[in-house]
């Protein structure tokens, strides 16, 4: 019977049971394993796994895969305790927001005979709490699948294996690449978040001013509610590129600030290359289906490791029918 282990147990990696168990993978047992036992209780009666073990050497021996759910700060001491117990030919992936960092990590605690296929799948709406945990929650969802440079092509179809499994679609990027993305969508609006925070709350009218805080100051104050250690984790994972996309927020928040202040008759434009924007995003229709045939960066990776045929499947996935969406601003 193949093995798969959750090793801490987040609300992603719940879900990641919940789907797996869901597609009734023939022949294959879930194990979780992580330091907090209420959690584990918690997934258990979730029906996220098959069985627990607290003892990480016991629920990593005869593993084929690993996914790894906890903090970046709690990856490294991991890894390195992981290293050891881990069975030739085992894939381990993770589901951070991370690259670089976790598998430089993964490289140097991992056997050689270890394969690290870095995974981090790209929710819209991420679950903040274990009991919020759901086997659909990956479904239509893109997965970003990142593999290392020592991946074998039978290590990368593991970890796809599992994505498709998780009826997700996967998304071939390197390192490098994931993260400069991810200092811009993941990683600026931690800081925004915080500094809205500090500003708003920092001000002598707070105690009167807080009355007024409602949907909006929730949803733009909610980054900032992660755990401080988390966040000063995600800002220095690529501190280069975050701090390139402060100064284009900088430069962006002066204009505003500019035209505010002069009253400008031209406010009303970039309000409405917002609104279009964002409209764009949550239609999927960002990339518009007529795009060129050629093939991205990410297209030619997943071509070296899975063929073409993956390759021009997921092309079309992503393609979609865009025109029945409507983005444009009409007054």
């Amino acid at each position: 019977m193949e093995r798969i282990t959750i090793v801490g147990m987040g609300p992603i990696g719940a879900s990641i049971g919940l789907g797996l168990k869901r597609s009734r993978l023939a022949d294959t047992e879930i194990v979780g394993t992580a330091a907090d036992r209420k959690a584990l209780s918690t997934a258990v009666k979730m029906g996220a796994m098959d069985r627990t073990e607290v003892n990480l050497s016991s629920a990593l021996n005869g593993a084929k895969l690993v996914i790894v759910d906890m903090p970046l700060a709690e990856s490294r001491s991991f890894l390195e305790t992981m290293g050891p117990a881990m069975d030739d030919g085992c894939v381990v992936t993770d589901v951070g927001t991370t690259k670089i960092r976790i598998m430089d990590w993964a490289a140097e605690f991992l056997p050689r005979e270890v394969t690290f296929i870095g995974g981090h799948p790209l929710l819209k709406n991420p679950p903040r709490e274990l009991e919020d945990a759901d086997a659909k929650l990956l479904s239509g969802v893109d997965y970003a699948v990142i593999p290392a440079k020592s991946a074998t092509s039978d290590s990368v179809r593991t970890v796809v294996g599992m994505v498709e499994a998780l009826d997700a679609n996967p998304l071939f990027l390197d390192a490098s690449e994931h993260d400069s993305y991810a200092a811009a969508m993941i990683y600026l609006p931690i800081v925004l978040s915080s500094a809205f925070v500090t500003a708003t709350a920092g001000s002598e009218s707070w105690r009167e001013m807080h009355r007024l805080a409602a949907s909006e100051f929730a949803d733009l104050s909610g980054p900032a509610s992660n755990d401080p250690q988390d966040n000063e984790d995600a800002c220095f994972a690529n501190p280069d590129a975050l701090v390139h996309w402060l100064d284009e927020m900088i430069t962006e928040l002066y204009s505003y600030r500019n035209q505010i202040k002069d009253r400008s008759d031209n406010l009303l434009e970039p309000f409405v290359r917002a609104w279009e924007a964002r409209a764009r995003w949550e239609a999927n229709a960002v990339v518009e289906s007529a795009e060129s045939n050629l093939p991205s960066s990410a297209d030619a990776m997943a071509s070296v490791f899975m063929g073409q045929r993956l390759v021009d499947r997921y092309r079309e996935m992503r393609s979609g029918d865009t025109k029945k969406h409507s983005w444009k601003y009409n007054k």
